[in-house]
C-alpha cells in the first residue's frame, strides 16, 4: 500500500475509534455516527450443540428396512380397441364435452411421456387408437346433432 492510502487507512481508523491522531479532544463532529446500537458481543447461546446430535439421529436408523414395493406396470390393460372404447366409456351415450373429457383423461393417464422407458411402445399404441376412437365418436356425434 502507499505511503497515501496507509495514512488515510490510519486516519480512518482513528475516527471510527474516537481518537483524534492528533492527541486532542474528539468533538462530536469528528465520532461517527452510528444509527441504532450494533452488538459486537459473542452470540448468546442457542443450544445450536447441544442439538446437534438430534439432528443426526436419523443416521442411527434400522438398515432392515422393508424393501420398497414393486412398481405397477404402467399400462396393465390391453392394446385392443375394444378394450381402450370400453375405458374411454364409448358404449354409454355421451355428450361431446363427456367424451372430449374422457379422452383427455385417458391420455393424461397413457401418455408415453408419463411411462417408463419399457412401456412407453405400448403405451403409443393405445394413445394412437385411442385418438383413433376418439376422432370417429365425435364425428358421430357431430353427424347426429345435424341430423
Amino acid at each position: 500500500m502507499s505511503d497515501r492510502r496507509s495514512e488515510a487507512f490510519e486516519r480512518a481508523l482513528d475516527e471510527a475509534q474516537g481518537r483524534v491522531p492528533d492527541g486532542g479532544e474528539p468533538t462530536l463532529t469528528q465520532r461517527p455516527r452510528m444509527r441504532g446500537g450494533v452488538p459486537l458481543g459473542s452470540a448468546p447461546p442457542s443450544g445450536g450443540e447441544a442439538r446437534f446430535g438430534l439432528a443426526l439421529d436419523w443416521t442411527d436408523e434400522p438398515l432392515d428396512r422393508p424393501p420398497p414395493a414393486p412398481r405397477e406396470e404402467a399400462c396393465p390393460h390391453a392394446d385392443t380397441p375394444a378394450e381402450i372404447a370400453a375405458e374411454l366409456g364409448l358404449g354409454a351415450a355421451l355428450t361431446l364435452d363427456q367424451l372430449t373429457s374422457r379422452w383427455r383423461n385417458f391420455l393424461w393417464r397413457n401418455h408415453p411421456d408419463r411411462q417408463p422407458l419399457e412401456a412407453r411402445e405400448s403405451a403409443n399404441a393405445r394413445v394412437a387408437l385411442a385418438n383413433m376412437l376418439y376422432e370417429r365418436a365425435r364425428r358421430e356425434l357431430s353427424a347426429s346433432k345435424r341430423q
